[in-house]
């Protein structure tokens, strides 16, 4: 018995310096605490696919605007004239969600100084152009929205991203946190040109933030679950003979803190990181009357509802442990590793 119990001790201290996915750690922890507890492993169902709103649901329909030829060539002596013109070629007509939000917003400004230009040469075509205006005006939320809700690069950071997040080398996706409040703010903002924009969605696209980090959350929820169930029916059943834990409990300590504190834990506290400092786009977002109801509860669901699942786990989690280790008299500080 004492063999196999130094055995374990030295499997388990050196378990801690193999470099590995969260996902290979949370299940190398659900092993070796069944192991130490010679109990079967709790079985941890597929974590669920994100969800997201098909692209048709959540496409805001754009009416479009026709101008006949007579009041185009009036127009030409406003720079609005060559931008209606670029509008109609074939690049134009097929330009990507991000371009067709910056010509937008170019042409709001440009009808404005056509507006007061002719206003008094040309106040029939004046008063045509406040329409325009007002209609464009009028469209302009929707316009975001799509940017927002279908364009392609945003459409992937909520719904597809291979990654989790890790507890370091997090550079590229802590660049795309200004990138989406960005974006979620472009409604207050001018945008004269498409560069700054699509500098902002290649960042959102190559980190993919909101996705990596639903799926970690959801992927701590399909681990932490079951086996917090598994541990609140084996743990208190342990022995601590007049308060002093056994060798079993001392292991169980080690695996705690080399799996789930050195490995776990920091990923979960990076998480929270990156959770709360997109908090306000998230509010911005799901305050937004523009945006579709389906987006807005796919927002709220992975933000607040399943987040809030996350931490619940996490602190019941945690309080597992807390509690044996006061029962047991057990320090709550970390183990020695071997070589300190």
């Amino acid at each position: 018995m004492r063999g196999w119990l130094l055995i374990t001790v030295c499997t388990l201290l050196s378990g801690c310096f193999f470099d590995s996915g969260l996902d290979d750690e949370l299940a190398e922890y659900q092993a070796r605490l069944s192991r130490v507890l010679d109990t079967q492993a709790a079985e941890v169902p597929a974590p669920p696919q994100l969800d997201y709103p098909s692209a048709a649901e959540l496409t805001r329909a754009i009416e479009p605007v026709s101008v006949n030829l007579r009041d185009f060539y009036q127009l030409q002596n406003c720079e609005i004239g060559s931008l209606v013109a670029q509008r109609n070629t074939v690049l134009g007509k097929t330009a990507q969600l991000s371009q067709r939000f910056v010509y937008e917003s170019r042409l709001l400004d440009k009808l404005q100084q056509c507006i007061t230009t002719i206003a008094s040469s040309q106040p029939k075509l004046s008063q045509q152009l406040t329409r325009w205006l007002e209609l464009k005006q009028h469209q302009q939320p929707d316009l975001w929205a799509n940017l927002v809700q279908v364009s392609p690069e945003m459409r992937a950071a909520y719904s597809r991203s291979p990654n989790y997040i890790e507890a370091t080398n997090n550079s590229d996706v802590s660049a795309s946190v200004p990138a989406l409040s960005f974006v979620a703010s472009l409604q207050q903002r001018s945008l004269k040109d498409a560069t700054e924009l699509e500098t902002q969605l290649k960042i959102i696209d190559s980190a993919r933030l909101p996705a990596r980090l639903w799926r970690t959350q959801t992927l701590l929820l399909a681990y932490l679950t079951p086996l917090n169930t598994h541990l609140s029916r084996h743990l208190p059943a342990l022995s601590c003979p007049d308060g002093k834990a056994s060798e079993q409990v001392k292991i169980l300590k080690n695996v705690f803190y080399l799996f789930f504190i050195e490995k776990i834990q920091p990923v979960g506290s990076k998480l929270n990181q990156f959770h709360y400092q997109l908090a306000p786009v998230w509010e911005t977002l799901t305050q937004d009357p523009a945006l579709h109801p389906s987006f807005k509860r796919y927002l709220r669901f992975h933000t607040q509802t399943r987040f809030n699942q996350y931490q619940q786990t996490v602190r019941a989690h945690v309080q597992l442990w807390q509690d044996l280790f006061a029962r047991c008299n057990l320090s709550p500080t970390a183990p020695i590793s071997p070589g300190s």
